[in-house]
């Protein structure tokens, strides 16, 4: 299989991450659009805000999770979703990956608004993709990982480092009021959300917080996953990986629903 063809069965396997990175997109584009004519009034009505909230607009709970401040935004949410979307929604399965990343996003929009000034307008994907990232990160706690600090120092870790590193920077950032202009406090609530769903999520036998570091057997055929998505195990890797999981073959611990 060429990697054309990988990465397209792997996008082709993740459909609401597909919808989900072409919505913002179109959604943003509609942002341009209305750029100088109706672009408040949008945001006042599909904004997050304290004021909002009390105005009973509650939809924007789950709005402002479309639109976005700018093109730069926009692309760092997407860049996001598009690389852990796949493999959270491999893991978790279509239903429970698209509740993780609404109730991440709608958990860090609510502590972003408690304290921030009632005016104050949030947008953005970012808590639900931190969502996601801690999603991951719980799930394969032990997995190396090569991150890209400030999106130009390369480091290598393991994904419970990288997820630990999000919680705590989002934390300092908000206390010490470090650009303020960013949701700190909304990274940090989406993240804290997707960390506990996919521990009450996942299946008793993956939850990498529950049971400590998994054996060697577990991490590979996690591994295996994470790169290959379910397509790339055998029947029998299959097979350990429920046995591993502590499921019956009946009910496969990553089909999706």
């Amino acid at each position: 299989m060429t990697e054309v063809e990988f990465l397209r069965a792997k996008y082709r396997a993740a459909p609401v991450t597909v919808v989900l990175a072409v919505s913002l997109v179109v959604v943003f584009l509609l942002e341009v659009l209305l750029q100088v004519t109706a672009r408040p009034a949008l945001l006042r009505l599909l904004a997050l805000s304290g004021d909002g909230l009390a105005a009973g607009y509650w939809w924007t709970l789950v709005t402002h999770l479309f639109l976005h401040a700018n093109a730069l935004h926009l692309l760092v949410n997407l860049l996001g979703l598009w690389f852990l979307g796949p493999e959270v929604e491999a893991m978790l399965g279509r239903t429970r990956f698209l509740v993780v990343y609404l109730v991440s996003g709608v958990a860090g929009g609510l502590l972003q608004v408690a304290f921030a000034a009632p005016s104050s307008e949030l947008v953005g994907a970012s808590g639900s993709v931190c969502g996601l990232l801690l999603a991951f990160t719980t799930a394969c706690p032990d997995l190396p990982l090569r991150a890209l600090i400030f999106f130009i120092l390369p480091v290598s870790m393991k994904a419970r480092t990288l997820g630990i590193g999000l919680i705590v920077f989002s934390l300092v950032c908000a206390a010490f009021r470090i650009l303020p202009q960013i949701g700190h406090l909304a990274h940090l609530g989406g993240a804290v959300a997707g960390a506990a769903l996919a521990f009450i999520m996942l299946p008793r036998g993956l939850r990498g917080g529950a049971v400590g570091r998994p054996d060697l057997r577990t991490e590979e055929l996690l591994r295996r996953v994470v790169e290959e998505g379910l397509e790339g195990l055998s029947r029998e890797e299959r097979r350990a990986l429920e046995k591993l999981a502590g499921e019956s073959p009946k009910r496969r611990p990553w089909s999706r629903p």
